[in-house]
């Protein structure tokens, strides 16, 4: 290490050591500071004003965090269970990933492209490769990218290049893939198409149902039989969230899956694993490889939790010249950040039936049980479109919470609720309506979940004494 190297990691780890001094008051909850109140009002009218909308609830940050506790504009301090919809899997202030990022932030570029990049380009598809590999999914390359849009767009020309520009795409029902204008006809949510003509040709399949898994996946089946008997050879992929999100956090079992799929390859009908929210949260790091199903994947896209983001394909993928480029192809700071998140989750006590993934989800689960049996009145039945579904559901870090018989006001209003109460969650489905915690994996003990399943019950209890 010559002397530059040498001054510049003494002033990186000068810079985390203050701040981790700077946050060490964030210790648990705490209301608004009402001398702040006004600063976090301003900030969201000139959100509301800069973007053209308003924010959901009031949660613009202060840039200090610890762990799975975020301090916001006004002072206040909460949970943090829904971290971005997944990205912050390591929670607020993590000082480990600070110094990465302190580093790649000295580095001579911000953004690295297709045309010139540095080696975090490489490290961060290089890893993000061999993590495939090791689950069982025999990925020859990887295209990094700033988004889950952009990788799942660069998935979908590849597929489609591939096999000679078919048009057509099979996905699930309640499927949700980005809201690019390509990709907005292929997720199963018409208000993210609204006013957008029509780019891509879907075939939606039922997806599996918890209240009827024979009758479900019998239906996809046939579905998926009838689809590519109407449509020979016009299919560009097969594209699927294993776990779906937007869908209500439904987990569906190997069973379900590999009949599909043996179906489509018996097609050539090239299959692409969505695992943007996926990658890192349930019982292995690809759910591809808790469910063995990697010998199917012919293309994996990747992000949230990385940071970076990255398409990935099998060798007899690999485009032609000209289909992919890009001016960026993500920060070096995003890229540093993602190799080293990848890193911690290879090594480490997360993953297997035993693992902190599975701890945590038996501890949600054993919440809920202990509700719905004190609080009954809260927890009418969930019905679905095959019948009553349990009144929560998910798998590891992917949680979903349905109380009040998912009626859309009532969940919306919970919410809210949380988030008064110090807890920062979110919602999904279509009817029937979930609570969704996305929690920070990475960081969250058990003790402070049950912290934060004390809160969530309370909110539940108040709802249904005023209602």
């Amino acid at each position: 290490m010559n002397s530059t190297e040498s001054h510049l990691r003494m002033a990186r780890d000068e810079l985390i050591a203050a701040m981790d001094a700077s946050t060490a008051d964030i210790t648990g909850i705490r209301p608004p500071d009402e001398d702040r109140v006004a600063d976090m009002a301003d900030l969201l009218a000139r959100l509301a004003d800069v973007r053209g909308r308003p924010a959901m609830y009031a949660s613009i940050g202060s840039g200090r965090g610890r762990g799975a506790l975020v301090e916001l504009a006004d002072g206040s301090v909460k949970w943090d269970m829904i971290t971005g919809i997944g990205v912050n899997g390591f929670g607020h202030g993590d000082l480990e990933l600070a110094g990465v990022a302190a580093t790649a932030a000295v580095q001579d570029i911000v953004m690295q492209g297709n045309l010139h990049c540095n080696i975090e380009a490489i490290k961060f598809a290089e890893t993000l490769r061999a993590a495939a590999r090791r689950g069982g999914a025999d990925m020859a390359h990887c295209y990094p990218a700033c988004s889950g849009g952009r990788v799942n767009e660069i998935a979908l020309k590849v597929c489609m290049q591939a096999r000679n520009g078919a048009p057509r795409v099979i996905a699930f029902e309640k499927n949700f893939i980005g809201r690019t204008v390509a990709l907005s006809h292929i997720g199963d949510s018409p208000g993210h198409r609204e006013g957008i003509p029509k780019a891509i040709q879907t075939d939606y399949l039922p997806y599996w149902d918890p209240a009827d898994p024979d009758g479900s996946s019998a239906d996809a089946l046939a579905a998926l039989t009838a689809i590519i008997a109407e449509h020979p050879n016009r299919h560009a992929c097969f594209v699927m969230e294993l776990v779906q999100g937007e869908g209500g956090f439904t987990a569906a079992p190997r069973e379900f899956f590999a009949p599909l799929l043996e179906l489509a390859r018996s097609h050539d009908i090239p299959v692409w694993f969505d695992e943007i929210q996926t990658f890192g949260r349930t019982d292995r790091m690809f759910r591809f490889e808790g469910l063995d199903l990697g010998g199917y994947a012919d293309i994996v896209t990747v992000g949230k939790m990385t940071q970076g983001c990255g398409a990935l394909w099998r060798d007899a993928f690999n485009p032609r010249l000209g289909l992919l480029s890009g001016t960026f192809l993500g920060s070096t700071a995003a890229m540093a950040v993602g190799t080293s998140v990848i890193d911690r989750l290879t090594g480490g006590d997360w993953y297997g039936p035993d693992g902190h993934n599975a701890r945590l989800f038996a501890a949600f689960a054993a919440r809920c049980e202990a509700m719905v049996a004190a609080h009954g009145d809260c927890f009418p039945e969930v019905v679905g479109p095959r019948g009553v579904l349990r009144p929560w559901g998910g798998t590891g870090g992917m949680m979903r919470l349905t109380p009040f018989g998912g009626q859309k006001d009532a969940i919306v209003e919970l919410v809210h609720r949380f988030f008064k109460g110090g807890v920062l969650s979110f919602f999904c489905g279509h009817g029937p309506f979930h609570i969704r915690f996305l929690p920070p994996i990475g960081v969250l003990t058990l003790e402070q979940f049950d912290e934060v399943m004390d809160i969530v019950e309370a909110a539940i209890i108040a709802h249904g004494k005023e209602s």
